[in-house]
């Protein structure tokens, strides 16, 4: 399998366009050590022409321009080797990019049926791409695997394990979901475990609340661990000024802490493991600070856009 972190920052990247954290203004101005990342997408291929997009951020134009093997094919007018979308939860910072997506059609969407009525009923950008062309949303649901097919019916190669994870509903959503279903979001937000064949497994899961040991389960066996970085501390917008919300109350497990995720990530040092969806004012963006040496000690990787893996085939070039 080929994948292609194309987005790495969580919502809004960095520079975050109205943020003035120093992270954001030494990003702003190009300052050695911290490199800008756009926002949380990621790149599935098995075959290297037909691609699997996972969240559409809002940066995906950009994203795909800058990966030639998502273009028009040679001496084609129009054509992309984007096959199908598949949606690990409904936040705007994951579903944005598909009213980018509209031309000739957007691709077959692969999500919960929970994320399927926040797009309808919330952001209503189901309805809206249908005015460009066939909509076709295939529904994932939690704990079943699934082979994902392009629009035509043919198989990519590539099977998905979708699971639960402890997160939240998109704050759009929150009342009206909490109203239906009594506070069960099941649904709401899914991990993905990514297999092609025996050619090794991927465990995508940029956005987690709680550190449990369903989670535990599910990435036992992963060769590749792409998890949710988002925050360094469970009060980071808070010290900061910039929000009465801690990680955990915005969905996120902190990544420092004998409950964080760099302690979960412990259990499971077969896997390269790589941290994603890092926003903006977490200090590990900033090569060579005393976060970013932790993280890399425990032989954590930092999440960069453009970052390639191999898992069990030839890798891509960056």
């Amino acid at each position: 399998m080929h994948i292609r972190i194309l987005g790495s920052g969580a919502g809004g990247g960095l520079p975050q366009w109205n943020c003035g954290c120093s992270n954001c203004r030494a990003a702003r101005i190009g300052r050695e050590g911290i490199r800008p990342r756009s926002q949380s997408s990621l790149c599935v291929s098995v075959d290297g022409r037909r691609w699997v997009l996972i969240n559409a951020s809002p940066d995906v134009r950009t994203q795909l321009a800058a990966f030639e093997p998502v273009g028009p094919a040679e001496g084609s007018l129009r054509g992309s080797g984007i096959s199908a979308v598949v949606l690990t939860n409904a936040d705007i910072d994951h579903c944005a990019g598909l009213l980018v997506l509209r031309e000739g059609g957007a691709p077959p969407i692969y999500s919960t049926d929970r994320v399927r009525t926040a797009l309808t009923e919330g952001l209503t950008i189901l309805p809206v791409l249908a005015a460009y062309g066939t909509v076709d949303v295939r529904e994932i649901v939690p704990g079943q695997k699934f082979q994902v097919h392009d629009r035509n019916g043919e198989p990519l190669g590539i099977w998905f394990t979708s699971f639960a994870v402890a997160s939240k509903p998109p704050p759009y959503m929150s009342s009206g979901l909490k109203e239906r279903t009594r506070d069960d979001l099941a649904g709401d937000t899914i991990g993905l475990i990514i297999e092609a064949g025996e050619r090794g497994t991927v465990a995508y899961v940029p956005g987690v609340r709680e550190l449990d040991e369903p989670l535990a389960a599910s990435l036992a066996l992963a060769d590749l661990i792409l998890i949710d970085g988002t925050f360094y501390t469970d009060d980071e917008l808070v010290a900061l000024g910039a929000s009465a919300k801690t990680a955990r109350t915005m969905g996120h497990a902190p990544i420092q802490g004998p409950d964080g995720t760099l302690a979960f990530l412990g259990r499971f040092p077969r896997a390269r493991r790589v941290l994603v969806h890092i926003n903006n004012t977490n200090p590990i963006l900033v090569e060579g600070s005393a976060e970013r040496r932790a993280v890399e000690q425990a032989g954590v990787e930092v999440g960069e856009d453009g970052m390639t893996f191999r898992v069990g085939s030839p890798s891509l070039p960056a």
